[in-house]
């Protein structure tokens, strides 16, 4: 649960790790290869942020690296997109751009207000 006022702080809980797979016909060798190079981040409230990693939570010895201020007291819905480069190539040829591939999760994300009052004592 985040507070209005305050930065909240978002990461993954586990960190994408590049992936490598081959394939292999009558001795011909076919392997791709991809790995994470963006994550756009969209926090429920019409923000984005794009960031090149998957963000450090926060503790007391190290701030965390995604850090957003919500105004509002509501339930946000708030979204992380992976945005994957790949490659391929031909036994030892060279390695050829296949593109680019996304995926994504979302969770939801309670914000409360609290607001100080002052009272005579």
């Amino acid at each position: 649960m985040g507070l209005t006022g305050l930065e909240s702080y978002f990461w993954l809980a586990q960190r994408p790790r590049p992936i490598r797979a081959q394939a292999s016909v009558a001795g011909i060798v076919v392997t791709a290869e991809a790995w994470p190079v963006q994550y756009v981040w969209t926090f429920g409230d019409g923000t984005d942020r794009a960031t090149n990693g998957p963000g450090r939570r926060w503790t007391r010895k190290r701030p965390g690296t995604i850090a957003h201020t919500y105004e509002k007291d509501r339930r946000y819905r708030v979204l992380v997109e992976v945005i994957w480069e790949a490659r391929w190539r031909f036994g030892a040829g060279p390695w050829r751009h296949l593109g680019y591939f996304s995926n994504s999760d979302s969770r939801g994300y309670r914000v409360r207000e609290i607001l100080p009052v002052l009272v005579a004592r």
